[in-house]
């Protein structure tokens, strides 16, 4: 998460693009950024979990059986309200993805104008018009936090269920396969990049990066005070 908001000032500050995958080294919950932190206790499967809360907005995510990117894109390359639009692009590349592993996910838009209740506390039991939807479960959702000059986007795309969480299905669970997390992270990076006509270049994290990161890690992400602020 530090990693995430430092990347997202370098972009605020003009570097490239960049777009980031990764997972978890244990089983944790991320309150969206307006979550209280008491409403934890609505989900009991994933109460013993350490929390954090993420600095984009929506539902509480497991991160366990999934994998998370994150997005950090210049606002000056987008046009008014493009912020719904980078939802959109983003989305349709991982639409193109799933389909060459033969998995055919819709946005929820796209299914149905019903209206669906707005705050259960898990993010993937939430509806809205941009999130992916397999075999009627919920199986990409995204947020975002916008700097100056450029927004994150955050999003998860559900593997499997978790123990943690044993009432929402992924991707493997609903297609009947078994996706390798690189696999899937390489080739969705593949799919953005034709979609925002890029070219990525595989880069490690720079120490100046790292070394935001620690401080924001300290003021943040590591700090009762910012999990439990709401």
């Amino acid at each position: 998460m530090a990693i995430d908001q430092a990347l997202l000032e370098a972009v605020d500050g003009g570097t490239a693009p960049v777009l980031r995958f990764y997972r978890w080294t244990e089983p944790t919950l991320s309150l969206g950024y307006f979550q209280k932190a008491s409403n934890r206790n609505r989900h009991s499967a994933s109460q013993a979990l350490t929390m954090v809360r993420r600095a984009t907005g929506g539902g509480a995510i497991v991160h366990d059986s999934e994998l998370t990117y994150s997005f950090a894109w210049p606002l000056e390359k987008t046009s008014t309200g493009a912020r719904t639009d980078l939802y959109r692009q983003t989305h349709r590349a991982v639409i193109a993805a799933l389909s060459d592993f033969g998995i055919p996910a819709s946005r929820w838009g796209d299914l149905s104008s019903a209206a669906t209740e707005q705050d259960p506390f898990l993010c993937f039991m939430r509806r809205t018009d941009e999130d992916l939807i397999v075999s009627g479960y919920k199986v990409v959702g995204s947020a975002q936090r916008t700097g100056r000059r450029a927004v994150l986007q955050h999003g998860s795309i559900l593997l499997a269920a978790s123990p943690h969480a044993p009432e929402l299905p992924g991707v493997n669970n609903l297609a009947g396969k078994s996706i390798d997390a690189l696999q899937l992270a390489d080739r969705v990076a593949n799919r953005i990049a034709e979609v925002f006509s890029l070219n990525f270049v595989f880069f490690p994290s720079d120490e100046a990066i790292k070394r935001r990161a620690m401080v924001i890690s300290q003021e943040r992400f590591d700090s009762q005070n910012w999990n439990e602020k709401r």
